[in-house]
């Protein structure tokens, strides 16, 4: 007989309840990790007391909830997805701008933690476009669960080691001033990224976006909620629309057919029009 621990499903229900999920969104063995880790930081040992503490105290919900969230990050993370993203998909999508005589580019960086993707999105649009970005609109939506890490993408401050760690030096002199032991975002990149606070398991998705970067977040999340986040993400996306995952990410399962491969090294993804509205099973 499989003994259940009480506490912990009743920590499980209760966060689930606030990040607005009905079923199983993240898988047990991570779930249980990150929770253990919130319980040894406040010298706790019995899940049933933890759970105690977080119907009373609502800034240590919000603390499990960003711990469980958690998501590193860093500039150009992963280089070779940067490279194909450079070389490859910004010149597609600027010869389809063009053929549909548009000036608009919109790109959303889910999960984007302390900011470094979106940033690193603007910095190689500059550096593929040129310094008048040829004339288009761009604009980079920033998003994540986690409102303290928002703050820090906003205000685009960076230690040293932070920003040299994958940067060149000739890159990081056009798009940073250097301070004491940090580096701050110059405007003409904040300019190009708005921030702002989302739930990857709300119902309303924003839409229209040329290229979604979607990356180590899924592997953390039950295949079902994996599959709403895949279907929500289809509508996000314009019908040229790329979407970019983590190195260890794949879409399996029923929304699988949702998207076609475009880069296997990379796990970079096309919205697949055959499909018209298929998958209309899968909860959205």
């Amino acid at each position: 007989m499989i003994l259940r621990d009480r506490g912990y499903e009743l920590i499980k229900a209760e966060l689930f309840k606030h990040l607005g999920v009905s079923g199983d969104a993240y898988k047990d063995t991570y779930l249980k990790r990150r929770i253990q880790a919130r319980m040894r930081k406040l010298g706790i040992s019995n899940t049933m007391e933890y759970y105690q503490l977080l119907r009373k105290n609502r800034q240590e919900l919000n603390n499990l909830i960003l711990t469980v969230a958690i998501n590193v990050t860093e500039f150009f993370r992963d280089p070779p997805v940067w490279r194909t993203f450079q070389k490859k998909i910004i010149p597609e999508l600027i010869r389809y701008k063009r053929e549909a005589n548009s000036r608009s580019i919109k790109i959303w960086s889910a999960a984007c933690s302390t900011g470094q993707e979106p940033y690193s999105i603007a910095i190689s649009l500059y550096e593929t476009l040129g310094d008048d970005l040829k004339g288009f609109k761009i604009s980079i939506l920033g998003t994540d669960i986690d409102r303290e890490a928002l703050q820090i993408a906003i205000k685009g401050v960076y230690p040293v080691e932070v920003v040299e760690k994958n940067i060149p030096k000739h890159v990081i002199n056009k798009y940073f001033l250097k301070s004491d032991e940090f580096y701050r975002v110059l405007p003409k990149l904040r300019k190009l990224v708005k921030f702002q606070h989302f739930n990857l398991f709300s119902r309303a998705y924003p839409k229209g976006f040329d290229v979604i970067f979607l990356r180590n977040v899924l592997i953390y999340m039950e295949k079902e909620a994996q599959e709403k986040v895949f279907r929500q993400m289809y509508e996000a996306l314009e019908n040229h629309g790329y979407l970019i995952l983590g190195k260890t990410e794949t879409i399996l399962g029923n929304a699988s057919h949702l998207f076609k491969l475009y880069d296997l090294p990379s796990r970079i993804y096309k919205k697949n029009l055959e499909v018209g509205y298929y998958g209309q099973g899968i909860d959205s």
